[in-house]
């Protein structure tokens, strides 16, 4: 692992704390350092301006930074590329409750304002209510406030105009002011720097949209993001924790988005204390605030909504009464390592079919041993992709050969018969099984094809509590493997269990618009004929036909 490299002490310092183990990190912060290492290549480090920027962010406020602090900060100010433009314009910074983001926005604000050379860089702060949005702000403001007051104190005043809605630095006519979030009186000025509160409170995109409109009329542009995890699944902030994904996998290579995430890498993680810094890097600085941490811990298991809470905005490992995951993240990962050869083995196939205009999903299901194997492919009809913005990488799920978009109105049966004909040249298909949903449709093109006819799948609560146990085996103990598949781990994390008040479970979605479960859905079908797999019989009646996509 490459360490020590100089770029300048406030990148080092954090950047060794992660790589070293010195601190505790998330797979997110181990992700983030590889991924600047790439970047910082062709960067050019401005020392003088991240030097600037930490000493006043220092000198009026009391208490220094925090190496995390430091390490943003100089990302903010001092990293440009080759062509000298900021190589980030977009910061999303998410971390625990109570891990100092206020303080640090006040600074970025204060810092902003005073150190960015561009004339009349105005920074906007954004929130959901005027209370919060005044939260950062007021800390700087009572500083030059306590300024006006003490006559023997003016070191301020000389250099700033403020009101109680404002302050301005003189030199550069830069101006700091809060705003509430309301897309539909509030719309873009001529902004230098936007900062979100708070965003996920946010359903969408539109009040962002308005704020930020004015960005780009003033050179060095800049957007942040401050937030801890909430409740609103599917909304602004799940959009930048996908997207986040993508890029620290290094699939949006032209993203100038820096995600600095720090969250628990497992639910689990909660009982070791040692953990929680990974969900909140200042916490070794503040004793006072880990005992409260440690205070409400010791109360979860009497306080339901407490754990939720805890859970949610301390570890950003969001949590709620009724949305109970397949299985935790990590078992996830686990199923995507490598997949063994294949060829020629016995399988059985798995489709779901239950809307031709949208997302139809099919796979081949296996056994080696004792561990099961998955391969599926995913058709998406061109009309279900219009005005819509799915929380999942298409276009390179596409480049991959994991998804093929369908031009006609509708995914025909020849589409799907057309797939497992080609997989039968590899692999010996014994069966084929699907839900009820246009099985009679589907079975006359794959009896025309030479299939025997399509076994049926069943659905709902008996066929799904009478599943789950062995779902929730097969995952825990690493028995199911489909390889570096993420639109199977998309739609497996998009599911949940549903309980009634009889304990009967489903399968749901998580969020019914933008969040697909088509390709888990296929694997149950199968998984409930898995025992065929132990029968060595292929019959396919006659010669096949050949389809070329």
């Amino acid at each position: 692992m490459e360490m020590n490299s100089s770029y300048h002490p406030a990148i080092d310092k954090y950047m060794n704390m992660v790589e070293s183990g010195e601190i505790e990190s998330c797979k997110e912060q181990k992700l983030l350092m590889k991924y600047l290492r790439e970047k910082l290549k062709d960067a050019v480090i401005k020392s003088d301006l991240i030097d600037k920027a930490i000493r006043r962010m220092n000198q009026y406020f009391e208490g220094e930074l925090m190496p995390w602090q430091e390490f943003v900060t100089a990302f903010v100010f001092g990293v440009y590329d080759q062509n000298d433009m900021i190589m980030f314009n977009e910061f999303l910074v998410m971390m625990g409750r109570g891990g100092g983001k206020t303080g640090f926005m006040s600074r970025l604000e204060m810092a902003l304002a005073t150190t960015e050379p561009v004339k009349k860089y105005h920074i906007d702060i954004v929130a959901t209510s005027e209370d919060q949005a005044k939260e950062s702000f007021n800390e700087f403001w009572e500083i030059l406030d306590d300024d006006k007051q003490n006559n023997q104190e003016k070191k301020f005043r000389k250099h700033f105009y403020f009101t109680k809605e404002q302050y301005i630095f003189k030199k550069t006519r830069s101006r700091v002011m809060y705003r509430t979030n309301n897309h539909k009186t509030k719309y873009g000025g001529r902004q230098g720097a936007v900062i979100f509160d708070e965003i996920h409170s946010y359903d969408d995109e539109k009040s962002v949209k308005v704020f930020i409109s004015g960005l780009g009329k003033k050179d060095n542009p800049r957007r942040f993001y401050f937030t801890t995890d909430g409740y609103n699944r599917g909304g602004f902030l799940d959009m930048l924790k996908d997207e986040s994904v993508l890029i620290l996998n290094g699939d949006r290579p032209n993203r100038k988005t820096f995600p600095f995430i720090c969250k628990l890498d497992d639910a689990e993680e909660v009982h070791d204390k040692t953990k929680w810094e990974k969900a909140n890097p200042s916490l070794r600085y503040f004793p006072t605030l880990r005992q409260e941490m440690v205070d409400e811990y010791e109360k979860l298991e009497d306080r339901g909504s407490s754990k939720i809470e805890f859970m949610t905005t301390r570890m950003n490992i969001p949590m709620n009464d009724s949305h109970e995951s397949v299985t935790t993240w990590e078992n996830l990962l686990e199923a995507n390592d490598e997949v063994i050869n294949l060829d020629g083995m016995n399988c059985i196939g798995g489709i779901d079919y239950a809307d031709t205009t949208d997302f139809v999903v099919v796979g081949l299901l296996f056994k080696v041993d004792d561990i099961y194997y998955w391969k599926s492919h995913t058709f998406i009809c061109h009309r279900s992709l219009q005005g819509r913005n799915y929380k999942v990488p298409i276009d390179v799920g596409v480049k991959e050969g994991r998804i093929t978009i369908i031009n006609d109105d509708i995914i025909s049966p020849s589409h799907v018969a057309g797939w497992f004909i080609k997989q039968s040249k590899k692999y010996r298909i014994k069966d084929i099984c699907t839900d009820m949903y246009r099985i009679s449709y589907l079975s006359d093109e794959f009896e025309k094809n030479g299939f025997n006819k399509l076994t049926l799948s069943r659905s709902g609560s008996r066929t799904h509590t009478e599943l789950e146990p062995f779902v929730n085996e097969i995952f825990a103990f690493n028995r199911i493997k489909w390889g570096k598949d993420f639109m199977m781990n998309w739609y497996t994390w998009n599911t949940y269990k549903h309980r009634d008040g009889k304990g009967n479970m489903t399968y749901e979605k998580i969020e019914p618009k933008l969040r697909k479960t088509d390709g888990f859905m296929a694997l149950l079908h199968a998984l409930q004929h898995r025992d065929k797999l132990n029968v060595l019989v292929v019959k396919i009646r006659k010669s096949l036909k050949t389809y070329t996509y």
